[in-house]
């Protein structure tokens, strides 16, 4: 699909948002947002997964119990790795199982989460229902969300996925004033060692988390950086608030989350992608 140059003077989200398109999953079929590089560079977008019967239903229980204190991210790399037979250039077949776990834990979020939803429609059918109770009610309503209608945000190529943005405070960083983050695509990684990402234990600790590991580079600080969390002690709360929303509107991959109307009001009511939601008897 052709892209549009994006014009002289915008700002690096508006290129990013310029390069980047959307598709449905039913569009897009097994083929994942990004995908994985292999020794070459080459990035490989293929997703093949086998049949989920009771073979692999008691694996999977068997999982679960010697990994009780894992988190839910940790789960998920699990049931990737038991029912994927393809990722990207990676053939799981006769891979051992924690090379698998290695190799979903360095993917790209948007792809583990497309890899995911894609294995439930594969196991359990495209339709899920989702229980929410929305502000305007105090009534829980169910509603029949259509899984292969989720919109997947999709970049044209990895250098568009990546975007800068311009602190209106900046920072003094390993003894430079810094102006301007460099930023990439979240890896699975960072919510898979941290279990205060995606839950309501710390918010301040999940944004300082994912600003650090969305951020691959400074401006005025060569090569690639990895940040401590010290080093960002001093980011004024107006620049932490502004990245953390950016990095969520530059989410790339699936939006887990369904949009409509009911009786005439908007609704917006999130995937509960849990394993015993999004797998289990409530989700069929």
């Amino acid at each position: 699909m052709a892209q549009k140059q994006p014009e002289k003077g915008a700002t690096e989200v508006e290129k990013t948002q310029k390069s980047v398109y959307t598709q449905t999953i039913q569009e897009r079929g097994p083929v994942l947002p990004l995908g994985i590089a292999d020794s070459g560079g080459n990035y490989h977008q293929d997703i093949s997964v086998k049949p989920w019967r009771m073979k692999e239903e008691r694996e999977l229980g068997e999982l679960r119990d010697q990994n009780k204190d894992a988190n839910l991210a940790k789960y998920v790399s699990m049931v990737l790795s038991t029912m994927c037979t393809r990722l990207g250039p990676h053939d799981f077949t006769n891979m051992e199982f924690d090379h698998k776990r290695l190799v979903i834990s360095q993917m790209f979020m948007a792809d583990v989460f497309y890899a995911y939803v894609w294995l439930r429609i594969q196991a359990l059918g495209n339709l899920f229902p989702i229980k929410f109770q929305p502000s305007w009610s105090n009534k829980e309503l169910t509603i029949e969300a259509d899984l292969y209608s989720t919109e997947v945000r999709i970049p044209a190529g990895y250098d568009a996925a990546c975007w800068k943005y311009e602190l209106k405070n900046p920072l003094q960083i390993r003894g430079n004033t810094v102006k301007k983050f460099n930023l990439a695509p979240l890896r699975w990684s960072s919510i898979e060692s941290h279990d205060a990402v995606g839950t309501s234990a710390n918010q301040g600790l999940a944004k300082l988390i994912l600003i650090i590991a969305s951020t691959i580079g400074l401006d005025s600080v060569e090569g690639q950086v990895i940040l401590t969390e010290a080093e960002l002690d001093e980011m004024s709360k107006l620049d932490i608030e502004r990245l953390a929303f950016l990095i969520d509107e530059n989410a790339l991959g699936p939006r887990m989350a369904v949009e409509g109307t009911y009786q005439g009001r908007a609704y917006k009511a999130p995937l509960d992608w849990g394993y015993d939601n999004f797998f289990g008897i409530s989700s069929v």
